[in-house]
């Protein structure tokens, strides 16, 4: 089982201070790493009240990796990004906004949530790529992409969010982990740990919506 503690993550305090008024604990986030850098991040994002959970950006072949549930295993609908509310208090998602590498130069998302979207406490979010989900999904609010796909790219992207204002809020580097890993890449534990492949933790291939054991945030 792979453990990649190293993987860029960039988590932006303020916008998350408007959310959480007990988020006082102070960030020792390293913003820039490298290969040759020995320095553990310390990115605990429980204390920002927002957790990017669970990345699934190389679905498995076959039916396998039909994450969406919909019936048809598509390399781009099947592909999705799981956020967790571990606060204490209702966010507000409404205009925020999911980037991969080229649209965010481009300026255009892939996608934006819609107004009145409220992720509340101990809440799941999903967005996947496309398709037609189907299924229960832990409770979680389940989007599909608005701009029809997420587009992370296997041999390396940068998938970046902002905040309804544009404030950047958090970026996620593809690059350190796998180019073909066939499963989702999930905090173990849970919302407070690195990333790793996601057989490795529970024998699954992919959660969204849930806890990698299967149950619900």
């Amino acid at each position: 089982m792979k453990n990649y503690s190293n993987i860029l993550l960039f988590i932006f305090l303020t916008p998350f201070l408007l959310f959480n008024n007990q988020c006082a604990k102070t960030n020792d986030v390293e913003l820039i790493n490298d290969t040759n850098d020995t320095t553990t991040n310390n990115v605990d994002t429980v204390y920002y009240g927002f957790v990017l959970n669970e990345v699934l950006y190389d679905p498995p072949s076959g039916s396998a990796g039909d994450a969406n549930g919909d019936g048809v295993r598509d390399p781009n609908d099947d592909e999705f990004v799981e956020f967790v509310n571990d606060s204490d208090s209702t966010i507000n998602l409404s205009g925020y906004k999911i980037y991969d590498a080229t649209r965010l130069a481009a300026g255009t998302p892939n996608h934006e949530f819609p107004e009145n979207t409220f992720l509340n406490p101990g809440q799941a979010v999903v967005v996947f790529g496309g398709g037609s989900p189907v299924g229960n999904f832990g409770g979680a609010l389940v989007f599909t992409a608005s701009n029809q796909v997420l587009n992370l790219n296997n041999a390396g992207d940068m998938m970046t969010m902002t905040d309804s204002s544009g404030i950047m809020i958090l970026e996620f580097d593809v690059e350190p982990l796998s180019d073909n890993p066939n499963e989702s890449y999930t905090r173990d534990p849970d919302l407070s740990g690195d990333f790793v492949q996601h057989n490795g933790v529970s024998g699954t291939l992919f959660s969204p919506g849930t806890k990698t054991d299967g149950t619900s945030f």
